[in-house]
C-alpha cells in the first residue's frame, strides 16, 4: 500500500493524503478525512519515516545525552543502573512517544563525542543529563546548531533550555526537617566539592543549622561520593565510631539508602539509632524498610517540562516563555525519621 494506492482508492490527490496524514487539514473536509482515514486503517498502511524525513528535513529524533565524568568512563561506571537517571529517561521518552518522536540515547565524556554525534546522526534536538562545567556548556552552545535542553546547568544562555530546582531549599528542608524533630547532630553525607549542585545542597544544609542557632560541625560532613557505595562508607563509619551524630542527610536516594545499610551493619538500627532522609523521591523510597522520606524536585515535571520546550522551539524556533526555569521542592515524608522529643 502506497500514498499513491490510498490516494487512488479515496478518489483524492497524493497531497491531500499527504496532508491527512501529516495532520494539515484545515483545507479537507471532514468527511475526505474520514475516507482516507479509513482506508488508511482498512490496509494497515504506515508511513515511511524515513521518506518523510528527507522530504521536510527533520528526523523526529531526540539524542538523549548522559555526560559522564572522564574518571567515570575509566571506572567503567553504567549510568543506566543509576535510579535518578533511569528515572528521568523514562519521563522523557514518555512525553517525546506521546509527541511522536523518537530516542537515541547515548553517553559520552567530552564535548567532541557530542558534536561528533551530531555530524553524523540526523537529530532535531538534544536533552543532556548532567551537563559538563559552564565553560564547556556555552563552548558546546556555539558549536551546535540544534536546540539543547539540560537540567541543573550552571550556565545561564539564552538560546539554552535549562530546568533546576531549588537545590539550597531542598537540603534546607531536609536538614529543618530533622532539626523539627529534636536532632542536632546531622550528619552531611556527599562530596559537595565536585558539582555547583551539591555545593547548592551543602549551602542548605548550612543555613539550616545557623538559623537554628546549631554550630556547624565539620566532623559531621561525610565527603563520600552520593552513590550507594559512598552511602554505605558513611553510615558504617557514624555506627562504628559511636559518633553522637543522630540524624544524616543526603543528596541521592541511593545514597541515603546505602547509609541505611551501613548504619545496620555497624549495629544501627533505622530509624531509633539513626534518622535518614533522601534526596530526589525515587519511585524507591517506597520498597525500603522502613519507607525513606525525601526531598522531592519532582522529576517528572522537570522531564516533561524540559521536552515539551525543546519540541516547541524546534517546531517554531522559540518558546512562548522563558528557556529557564526554576521548579520548587517538597518533604515527602515517610517512615525513616524518628523524633526525639
Amino acid at each position: 500500500m502506497t500514498l499513491k494506492d490510498i490516494a487512488d482508492l479515496a478518489g483524492v490527490s497524493m497531497m491531500t493524503v499527504s496532508n491527512v496524514i501529516n495532520g494539515k487539514t484545515s483545507r479537507v473536509s471532514q468527511k475526505t478525512r474520514d475516507k482516507v482515514n479509513a482506508i488508511i486503517e482498512e490496509y494497515g498502511y504506515v508511513p515511511n519515516l524515513n521518506a518523510r524525513s528527507l522530504s521536510n528535513k527533520k528526523s523526529h529524533i531526540i539524542g538523549i545525552i548522559i555526560s559522564l565524568d572522564e574518571k567515570d568512563v575509566l571506572l567503567g561506571t553504567n549510568y543506566f543502573e543509576n535510579p535518578y537517571v533511569s528515572t528521568m529517561i523514562g519521563a522523557i521518552e514518555k512525553e517525546l512517544q506521546k509527541n511522536e518522536y523518537f530516542t537515541m540515547i547515548r553517553s559520552v565524556s567530552k564535548n567532541a563525542d557530542i558534536i561528533s554525534l551530531l555530524k553524523n546522526w540526523n537529530v532535531d534536538g538534544i536533552i543532556i543529563l548532567y551537563p559538563a562545567a559552564g565553560e564547556y556548556m556555552a563552548k558546546l552552545m556555539d558549536s551546535v546548531t540544534c536546540p539543547i535542553a539540560t537540567f541543573d546547568c550552571e550556565l545561564n544562555h539564552p538560546n539554552l533550555i535549562n530546568i533546576t530546582s531549588n537545590d539550597e531549599k531542598g537540603m534546607y528542608l531536609s536538614t529543618k526537617y530533622m532539626i523539627n524533630h529534636g536532632h542536632s547532630a546531622i550528619a552531611f553525607v556527599a562530596d559537595y566539592k565536585i558539582s555547583h549542585v551539591l555545593a547548592n545542597r551543602f549551602n542548605g544544609y548550612k543555613r539550616a543549622l545557623e538559623e537554628n542557632h546549631i554550630t556547624f560541625n565539620p566532623d559531621y560532613v561525610y565527603e563520600y561520593s552520593p552513590s550507594y557505595e559512598g552511602g554505605i562508607q558513611a553510615g558504617h563509619e557514624i555506627a562504628s565510631n559511636s559518633s553522637p551524630v543522630t540524624a544524616a542527610v543526603t543528596t541521592a536516594d541511593i545514597c541515603a539508602i546505602g547509609i541505611m545499610e551501613g548504619a545496620r551493619l555497624g549495629g544501627y538500627r533505622i530509624p531509633v539509632d539513626l534518622s535518614v532522609i533522601g534526596y530526589d523521591n525515587l519511585t524507591l523510597c517506597q520498597y525500603t524498610l522502613p519507607k525513606l522520606t525525601s526531598v522531592s524536585q519532582n522529576i517528572p515535571q522537570k522531564a516533561k517540562l524540559a521536552t515539551s520546550l525543546l519540541l516547541e522551539k524546534i517546531r517554531t524556533g522559540s518558546v512562548s516563555s522563558s528557556c529557564q526555569a526554576a521548579l520548587d521542592v517538597e518533604i515527602v515524608d515517610r517512615q525513616s525519621v524518628i523524633s526525639l522529643y
